[in-house]
C-alpha cells in the first residue's frame, strides 16, 4: 500500500504521518509513532559475528565435556602420575606426601642443612615431592618405644619384599605399614629416608583431598627414630615444631588455600545461625527501603534539588571563610564586634581561632584565593543552571513516576539475574571441564645427586622411582582456548547487560512518547520492549558489549601478569607503578566507553539506529543541551548515591539491632562475629539498592534524551512529554498549541 504524504510544514507533521501509517497497517497506535521511519534491524554483520562466536564457545564447551576430567582439579596424583581414587587407586582418594624431609626441603624449611646445594639453586618444588594415594590420612604414634610408618605401594619396585603375595588389601589393612616385614637393607634405607617406608612425624588431616600437616610433631617418636642404627637426622638438629608451620603453610598454599580455615568455618557457622537476619535485613529491608526512597524522590524531588544546590554553595562559602581565617585575610579586628557580644571564654576562643596560622601563610593564602575563585564560579554556574533545575526535577519525577504505572519494572532485574546465573553456571561447568582437559605429564626439574629428588632415591638410576613430579599441562592451542573462553564470558555477560539497557531504555522511551499513558498498549510494556529490542537490536548490544569486554580482558591479563611477576619476585617499583598507571587508564577508558554505550543504547531505543550512529547522535544532542545534561547529571547522581548509601546503612543498622538481641549474644544461637554479618548485610543491601537505582538512573538518562530529542523535533517544545514534565517546566500552553497543530494535521490527513 502506498502513502502519498503532503509537504510537511514541520517535523510534527512527519510524526503524525508515521502514526497514521501505523494505524492503517494495524500496529498499536503510539508504539514507535515518534520514529521518522519504521524500525529496522541494526548491526547485522556484528550480530552474525557474535552468533559465530557463540558457536565456537559451544564447540569448545563440548570439547571440554568430552575430554575433560573435573576430578583432576579436586583429586591429587601419586608419584606415578596416576590420579587418586581412579584406576589402581580406586578407593584411595587422599594424596599423602610420603617423605616429610623432602617436603621440608621443597619449601626451603631447612635451607642447606641436608645438602650443600640450596633449594633456591635447583628447579624443584612441592609438586615434585613423592606422594601416594591412601584411603585415609595416617595417624602418628608419639611414644619413646616406637614410631608409625607409611610404606610405598606393595607392588612397586621398592615395595613389599613378598609382593605380589602381599596385596594392596593387606597393605590397607595394616594401615599402610609393613616396615616389620622389610629386610635389614630395606630398613636401613628407610632410616636414611629413601624408602620404601617413611616415618610419620606429624598429624595430618584431609584438606581438599590432600593430607595436610598440623601440630608440633611427634618429639618422642623422633627421638626414638634418631636413636636407631643408621638413622639419619635429616633435619640437622632443627626441632620439629620449628619446621611444622612452614611445611603446613606450604601444603596449604599448594592447595590454593592461604586463608585461615578455622576463621572461615566460624563465619559459616555464623551464617547458619543468623541466616534469618541476612534474609530479613539483607534482602527484604533494602527492597522496602528502596521503594520508600523512590516514593520520597517522586514527591520531594524539587526540595532535594534546591537543597543540594544550596548545600554545595554553602559548603564552598564555609570552606572559603575557614581558609581566609587561617590565612589571616580575615583578622581579629574584623570580628571584634561579634566577639564582644559573647562571653569572655568564647570571645578568646574565637579570637584565637581567627589569628593567622604561624606557618604556611603563603600556601594558605593561595588556597584561599583559589577557593574564592571556585566559589564565585560555582555560584555563577548555579545561577546559569537555575532554569535547568526545573528540567532536572521534571525528568526525575517522570522517571520515578514510571514505576507507579509500570510496576513490572521493579521485577525486571530478576530477568538479567536469572540470565547471569544461567550463563555463569554453564560457563563455570564447561570451563572446569575445559580446564581439566589438559594432559598429565612429568615435569622437568634438576636431577642433582646432592638435592631432591635424587637425594631421597634408593636407586638413582631407576627412572621409574626416581624422577620429577607430575602436573597437568596445557599446550598452546588449549591455552588459547582457555583465554578465548574467558573473553567469551566477559563478552556474554556484557551483552546481557547491554540488552537490559536497551529494554529498560525502550520502556522509558515508549512511556515518554506516549505521554505517560500505556492504555494503547495491549501487552506488558516490559514484555513488548524485550521482544522489540531482541528482534531489532541484538547486534547493537553485541557491538557495545564487545568494546567493554575487550578492555576488561586486557585489564584481567595485565593483572594476571603483574601477579605472576610478584610471585617470581620480579616486580620492580617502576614496573609495578607503571602497571598500576596503565590499569587505571584502562579502567577510566572502560568507564568512558560504558558511559557512551548507555547513551548509544538510549538513542537506539529512541531512533532505531545502529550503534555508531546512535552514539554520535547522543553525543551531539547532549552537547546542544549541555547545561540541562549537567543539571540532571549532578542532581540525579547525588540523589541516587545518597539513596544507595542510606539504604545500605539502614539495612546494616537493622541487622545490628537484631543481632544485639540476647538470643544472638548468648546461648545456642550466639554468633562469633556480628560485625561480619552486618558488613555482609550492608553489601547485600547496597547491591540491591544499586539495582533499583541503576534502573532509575537509566530512566533519568532516557527521559532526558527523549526530552532533548522531542524539543529538537518540535521547535523547542516537548510535544510528547508526560504531564509531570510539562507541569515542572510550565509549558502547558505551548504544548496545548502543539497538540492543536497536531490535530489539524490529522484532520488534513484524514481529508485526503
Amino acid at each position: 500500500r502506498h502513502f502519498h504524504l503532503p509537504p510537511a510544514t514541520s517535523r510534527l507533521a512527519r510524526v503524525v504521518a508515521v502514526e497514521h501509517r501505523a494505524r492503517v497497517m494495524g500496529a498499536p497506535v503510539g508504539l514507535d509513532s515518534h520514529l521518522k521511519s519504521p524500525r529496522r534491524c541494526t548491526d547485522l554483520l556484528f550480530l552474525i559475528f557474535y552468533a559465530a562466536f557463540w558457536v565456537t564457545m559451544l564447540a569448545l564447551g563440548g570439547y571440554g565435556i568430552k575430554n575433560g576430567n573435573p576430578a583432576a582439579l579436586v583429586l591429587g596424583t601419586d608419584y606415578q602420575g596416576v590420579m587418586c581414587d581412579e584406576g589402581n587407586n580406586t578407593g584411595l582418594g587422599k594424596r599423602y606426601f610420603l617423605n616429610v624431609a623432602e617436603v621440608a626441603y621443597a619449601v626451603n624449611a631447612l635451607g642447606s642443612t641436608i645438602s650443600s646445594t640450596s633449594v633456591t639453586s635447583v628447579d624443584y618444588n612441592l609438586r615434585d615431592a613423592k606422594s601416594i594415594c591412601l584411603a585415609d590420612c595416617p595417624t602418628m604414634t608419639n611414644t619413646a618405644l616406637g614410631i608409625s610408618w607409611v610404606c610405598n605401594y606393595p607392588e612397586s619396585v621398592e615395595g613389599h619384599p613378598n609382593s605380589p603375595t602381599y596385596t594392596r588389601q593387606d597393605w590397607i589393612a595394616a594401615n599402610y605399614d609393613y616396615f616389620a616385614d622389610l629386610t635389614a637393607a630395606e630398613k636401613t634405607s628407610s632410616y636414611e629416608w629413601k624408602g620404601p617406608c617413611y616415618p610419620v612425624l606429624y598429624e595430618t588431616i584431609s584438606t581438599f583431598n590432600t593430607c595436610q600437616y598440623f601440630g608440633t610433631g611427634a618429639d618422642d617418636a623422633w627421638t626414638y627414630f634418631k636413636s636407631q642404627t643408621n638413622a639419619v637426622d635429616v633435619f640437622g638438629g632443627t626441632a620439629l615444631d620449628e619446621i611444622a608451620p612452614q611445611i603446613s603453610s606450604a601444603v596449604e598454599g599448594f592447595l590454593g588455600g592461604d586463608s585461615p580455615l578455622a576463621q572461615i568455618e566460624r563465619y559459616i557457622d555464623d551464617f547458619q545461625v543468623g541466616w534469618k537476619v541476612l534474609v530479613l535485613a539483607g534482602v527484604v529491608a533494602p527492597i522496602v527501603l528502596s521503594v520508600l526512597y523512590l516514593l520520597i524522590l517522586r514527591y520531594f524531588t524539587g526540595f532535594f534539588a534546591y537543597l543540594i544546590l544550596f548545600s554545595v554553595n554553602a559548603l564552598a562559602i564555609v570552606v572559603t571563610i575557614y581558609f581566609a581565617l587561617k590565612a589571616g585575610l580575615i583578622g581579629s579586628d574584623v570580628i571584634t564586634s561579634y566577639t564582644s557580644k559573647v562571653s569572655g571564654s568564647a570571645s578568646t576562643a574565637i579570637t584565637n581561632f581567627a589569628d593567622p596560622a604561624e606557618s604556611n601563610i603563603a600556601a594558605l593564602k593561595i588556597i584561599t584565593y583559589c577557593m574564592i575563585a571556585v566559589t564565585v564560579i560555582l555560584f555563577l554556574f548555579t545561577l546559569m543552571m537555575l532554569r535547568r533545575v526545573k528540567v532536572a526535577v521534571g525528568v526525575i519525577k517522570v522517571s520515578v513516576g514510571a514505576f507507579g504505572k509500570i510496576p513490572s519494572l521493579i521485577f525486571f532485574p530478576l530477568v538479567p539475574t536469572v540470565m547471569m546465573i544461567l550463563l555463569g553456571v554453564y560457563w563455570l561447568v564447561t570451563m572446569i571441564f575445559l580446564f581439566s582437559s589438559g594432559e598429565m605429564k612429568m615435569q622437568s626439574c634438576t636431577m642433582d645427586a646432592g638435592a631432591p629428588p635424587m637425594l631421597f632415591c634408593k636407586d638413582t638410576t631407576n627412572s621409574d622411582t626416581c624422577h620429577c613430579g607430575y602436573a597437568t599441562t596445557w599446550d598452546r592451542n588449549l591455552q588459547g582456548a582457555l583465554l578465548f573462553y574467558v573473553f567469551g564470558f566477559l563478552w556474554s555477560s556484557q551483552w546481557i547487560i547491554a540488552m537490559c539497557y536497551l529494554v529498560v531504555a525502550c520502556v522509558f522511551t515508549q512511556y515518554y512518547f506516549l505521554g505517560g499513558n500505556y492504555n494503547a498498549v495491549k501487552n506488558s510494556p516490559v514484555l513488548s520492549a524485550m521482544k522489540k529490542m531482541t528482534f531489532y537490536h541484538t547486534g547493537t548490544a553485541a557491538v557495545g558489549s564487545f568494546f567493554v569486554s575487550i578492555l576488561q580482558f586486557v585489564r584481567l591479563v595485565m593483572a594476571f601478569i603483574l601477579r605472576r611477576l610478584k610471585k617470581l619476585g620480579k616486580d620492580s617499583k617502576i614496573m609495578k607503578y607503571g602497571a598500576y598507571y596503565i590499569q587505571y587508564c584502562l579502567w577510566y577508558l572502560q568507564k568512558i566507553i560504558e558511559w557512551i554505550n548507555r547513551r548509544a543504547y538510549i538513542m537506539t531505543s529512541i531512533e532505531g539506529t545502529s550503534f555508531c550512529t546512535s552514539a554520535w547522535n547522543a553525543l551531539a544532542l547532549m552537547v546542544k543541551n549541555v547545561l540541562a545534561v549537567a543539571a540532571v547529571g549532578i542532581i540525579g547522581d547525588i540523589m541516587l548515591v545518597l539513596g544507595k548509601v542510606s539504604i545500605a546503612l539502614g539495612s546494616g543498622t537493622i541487622a545490628f539491632l537484631i543481632l544485639d538481641n540476647e538470643n544472638f549474644v548468648y546461648g545456642d544461637e550466639k554468633v562469633s562475629s556480628p560485625l561480619f554479618i552486618v558488613i555482609v548485610v550492608g553489601l547485600f543491601a547496597f547491591c540491591i539498592a544499586s539495582v533499583f537505582m541503576s534502573i532509575v538512573e537509566l530512566g533519568i538518562d532516557t527521559v532526558l534524551l527523549c526530552y532533548c530529542k522531542d524539543s529538537e523535533d518540535h521547535g523547542g517544545v516537548p510535544a510528547n512529554a508526560p504531564p509531570a514534565l510539562i507541569k515542572a517546566l510550565n509549558l502547558a500552553k505551548k504544548v496545548k498549541r502543539a497538540k492543536i497543530e497536531e490535530a489539524k494535521q490529522r484532520a488534513d490527513r484524514s481529508a485526503q
